[in-house]
């Protein structure tokens, strides 16, 4: 039996080469089975593991999108109750997740942090405890910006 990753059955789709497409029921999910007009072949991740779908609308999803809208469904070795024995921890996707949440709320701190500033800037400019620079007192500001700046570089 051969592999096919996702690129090489949209290939084959496109040449005409797939004959039919079985959702096979494995355990708690199913795989996709492609009959080719060869051999038959199984839908792989990219790690060449079978893809398995715990839900088979999403696989009918998948394989509608690349052009695929008929195909059948084998339920025999499908055993719903076997999702829980199945699931594997992840405990790296776990950290992941927990970085990625860690880092949007530091974005969101520095979102909060940055529009307070900006509005305690211009309540300033309306109260008159911040004082507008004028374009000369800009030029003079940034010069001593850009000297200061060259002299940290040379160092």
């Amino acid at each position: 039996m051969q592999t096919l990753n996702l690129e090489q059955l949209k290939a084959a789709t496109l040449a005409g080469g797939v004959t039919g497409i079985t959702l096979r029921g494995m355990g708690a999910a199913f795989v996709v089975s492609v009959h080719t007009q060869r051999d038959e072949g199984i839908l792989v991740t990219s790690r060449k593991q079978p893809r398995r779908f715990a839900d088979p609308r999403k696989a009918l999803q998948l394989l509608r999108t690349i052009g695929l809208n008929e195909c059948r469904i084998n339920a025999t070795d499908w055993h719903p109750e076997a999702h829980a024995q199945e699931k594997v921890a992840r405990p790296d996707r776990s950290a992941a997740l927990k970085a990625a949440h860690e880092a949007a709320q530091a974005d969101a701190d520095y979102d909060r942090w940055f529009r307070a500033k900006a509005q305690a800037a211009m309540d300033g400019l309306k109260d008159g405890t911040n004082k507008p620079y004028t374009p000369e007192e800009w030029a003079v500001r940034r010069a001593e910006l850009l000297n200061r700046f060259k002299h940290q570089q040379a160092a």
